[in-house]
């Protein structure tokens, strides 16, 4: 029994190390990370162990019984934390893996592109997942030579980026690497097309359904009022509010390359109206609740129009950076004209392309340009039709995100319809302080809901106020 626990636990260390293998900073932390994990694990048995003959002897052990589960989540936290952040960079090396292909195989002349690739990620402020792979390979390589530590970082990788540097290494073994990473290349194109089709279609989707749901949960609630009692309403108070809350925190960010990235400082200013702008428009609600009375159309029109004004400088701004990014087409135009004359990079004018990377809001897509532009400079000489890959590439995507902003237009339609549709089955409904409440929390749902799909992020109250707004007028 006991050969058998420790033959366990070693296999628990070692999908642990699997996971957790290349956070490590060095030979000390390396060597002690398993040691926190058996020592979770010893605590959690033996706090087990206590608690149960704390129970089976009947004594009173208020203190033992509340002090060992902490013991045992403080010694869970290092184990647990070290897992969380293994699991978001293999997220993250997932998302990127398309991009590194793209990236690497567009100037292929050598086959050792995607190597070269890596020493250069090590120092990215790009790729966030492969920077931490780059900065391994790197350290590695100086240690004991390229190819053992390319089948080191193939090892501790996980799903395509693994499959993808294990068939890598066996086609510059086999001299077929040209051919893989063109091959390679011409699939990552398509899967990640086909994949940002999909989810700017499900998000545009998405959109509409939210703006249904907010409509119909209020009419069959008062639907029910009319059959039975007022007081149903209460009970759907709370879910809908819960669902305001949960749904505008789990939808997703906006996929890699159309993501918004933000610099500190203005991300705080940001943040900072839209608390405000959260609590402007919460207090007509916390209000009814509290006094079990209405709230007047002038001080809704008031607080809405607040909101609007906190919300507007985080709403514009990021439309404006999605916008922005369409003026990569005058870069890759001047690209594509470069490398057909000079087959060269060279002479590339960076004016437009380092204005449109200085913005305090831009998209991913701007930066992984800029910085593949770089890199396929330093490497000098490029061929015009493989690179011809690259240009195809981005211009997909942007083409992508032409059809998702053309589709925010139904998107807005359809959610600014609902005070409207709300407002209208109000005039059937018994009129007392309940059914305004789920009114009004049907409205902020809908509009919290709506800014988090719209935007990607909690960063604007302009939806919300605005349906605030339009439903004091009425």
């Amino acid at each position: 029994m006991k050969r058998m626990l420790g033959r366990l636990i070693d296999k628990v260390v070692d999908y642990y190390r699997g996971w957790t293998v290349f956070l490590d900073e060095g030979l000390e932390e390396y060597l002690e990370a398993p040691w926190k994990l058996k020592s979770a694990i010893a605590v959690t048995l033996e706090g087990i162990l206590v608690i149960l003959l704390t129970s089976a002897s009947q004594s009173p052990g208020t203190l033992i019984l509340t002090v060992v589960p902490l013991l045992i989540i403080i010694a869970w936290l290092p184990v647990l934390d070290k897992l969380a952040e293994a699991r978001e960079i293999h997220g993250l090396v997932d998302k990127e893996l398309a991009f590194f292909i793209v990236m690497a195989s567009a100037t292929c002349r050598t086959g050792l592109e995607p190597l070269e690739l890596l020493r250069y990620v090590s120092e990215s402020r790009v790729f966030k997942g492969f920077r931490v792979i780059g900065e391994k390979f790197t350290c590695l390589e100086k240690i004991i030579g390229v190819g053992d530590a390319l089948r080191i970082v193939s090892s501790v990788l996980k799903g395509m980026a693994r499959t993808f540097f294990i068939e890598y290494s066996s086609a510059l073994s086999t001299g077929t690497v040209i051919e893989y990473l063109m091959r390679s290349a011409g699939e990552a194109v398509k899967d990640a097309w086909s994949g940002l089709s999909r989810i700017v279609e499900k998000r545009s989707e998405l959109g509409v359904l939210i703006a249904v749901v907010a409509s119909v949960m209020p009419a069959l609630t008062i639907g029910f009022t009319i059959l039975m009692d007022v007081y149903i309403l209460y009970y759907t108070l709370i879910p809908i509010l819960i669902l305001g809350v949960v749904g505008s925190t789990i939808i997703p960010n906006y996929p890699l390359p159309f993501k918004v990235l933000i610099e500190k400082s203005v991300g705080k200013v940001l943040s900072l109206m839209y608390i405000v702008g959260v609590v402007l428009l919460t207090c007509p609600l916390t209000y009814m609740v509290l006094t079990d009375s209405m709230m007047e159309k002038t001080i809704l029109l008031y607080l809405g129009a607040a909101s609007m004004i906190l919300g507007t400088p985080g709403f514009t701004l990021i439309l404006r950076a999605l916008f922005k990014t369409f003026e990569l087409r005058n870069v890759l135009e001047d690209v594509s004209v470069n490398v057909r004359t000079y087959r060269s990079l060279i002479f590339v004018d960076d004016e437009l392309l380092s204005h449109l990377g200085s913005k305090p809001i831009r998209t991913w897509l701007i930066d992984y340009v800029y910085e593949t532009l770089r890199f396929h400079r330093s490497l000098g000489e490029v061929e015009p039709d493989v690179y011809t890959l690259f240009t195809v590439f981005t211009n997909d995507l942007l083409r992508t995100l032409r059809s998702y902003l053309a589709g925010l237009t139904i998107m807005i339609t359809a959610i600014l319809s609902t005070p409207f549709l709300i407002k209208t089955l109000l005039t059937i409904a018994p009129f007392t302080s309940i059914t305004l409440q789920v009114a009004y929390s049907s409205i902020l749902a809908t509009g919290f809901i709506s800014s988090k799909l719209m935007l990607g992020r909690n960063i604007s109250t302009l939806i919300p106020g605005l349906l605030v707004f339009i439903y004091g007028l009425l």
